[in-house]
């Protein structure tokens, strides 16, 4: 396995553990904006392995992975700058949803219907045959 897609895949469990903090925090504490800012920054990181992971990956990625990590970039950082607790976990769970959902696409006990029956990225590299 490629060494990038498996520092992606490992880096984005520990985010969704660290994402899952955040909004435990908020919670009990309040807003931390420290925190929450560079929880959405190490998300941000993650992103960027990702994007540089696909192009040395022979697997095609489904397009719900991206969109649905994106989406899930966008939500956290509006609540990253927030004090209001009820923003901050909103939308920090909504991202964590999104991306347990954009990790559920391409792993093998996600949903087939995503693997089968939507147009996939395609992989820079060719199989042979």
């Amino acid at each position: 396995m490629n060494p990038l897609f498996t520092a992606h895949k490992h880096y984005g469990s520990l985010l969704l553990v660290l994402i899952l903090a955040v909004i435990v925090v908020a919670l009990l504490k309040g807003p931390n904006t420290k925190f929450q800012r560079i929880v959405t920054v190490l998300v941000d990181i993650n992103l960027v392995l990702g994007l540089v992971a696909l192009f040395y990956t022979v697997r095609p990625i489904s397009w719900f992975h991206p969109i649905l990590a994106l989406a899930a970039v966008a939500l956290l950082h509006i609540g990253a700058k927030s004090e209001d607790k009820g923003k901050v976990v909103r939308c920090f769970s909504i991202a964590l949803v999104l991306l347990v959902a954009a990790w559920a696409v391409n792993a093998s006990w996600g949903p087939e219907w995503f693997k089968t029956n939507f147009v996939k990225l395609p992989a820079t590299a060719v199989i042979a045959k």
